[in-house]
């Protein structure tokens, strides 16, 4: 007999500590706490009435900044002048794009693909 006859463990494996909480093959999941009171209350927020009271839009108080009044709020002056130099450079973009049709966009590309060098050609190897 070998010394490790004793030592070899035959038989399903037994986990230590707290047992698991199997039910028939299963996992048991703790249930979720319902929130239809909260969800309601968003639902009557989004319609503008909370506990019976009409509640006033921003934009009446921001002069008629909208959802981007709040926002602006918390912005530093240079985020501001980031967003405004984007926001130019998009417009700027637009214009130039509104500018060219589909047509003279196409003839322009064209007219940039026949001036690439070829490079990437092979030659054709053998004779002839």
């Amino acid at each position: 007999m070998s010394a490790f006859d004793n030592v070899v463990v035959v038989g399903k494996l037994k986990l230590k500590g707290k047992p698991l909480a199997v039910k028939g093959g299963g996992v048991s999941k703790k249930n979720k706490k319902k929130r239809s009171n909260y969800y309601h209350q968003l639902s009557q927020a989004s319609q503008g009435v909370i506990g019976g009271e009409a509640v006033m839009d921003d934009t009446e108080n921001d002069g008629g900044r909208g959802q981007a009044g709040a926002y602006d709020d918390h912005l530093t002056p240079a985020e501001r002048r980031y967003l405004q130099q984007t926001e130019r450079i998009q417009l700027k973009k637009l214009a130039k794009m509104a500018k060219k049709s589909h047509r003279d966009r196409v003839q322009e590309f064209n007219h940039y693909l026949a001036n690439l060098s070829e490079h990437h050609d092979i030659p054709k190897v053998g004779p002839g």
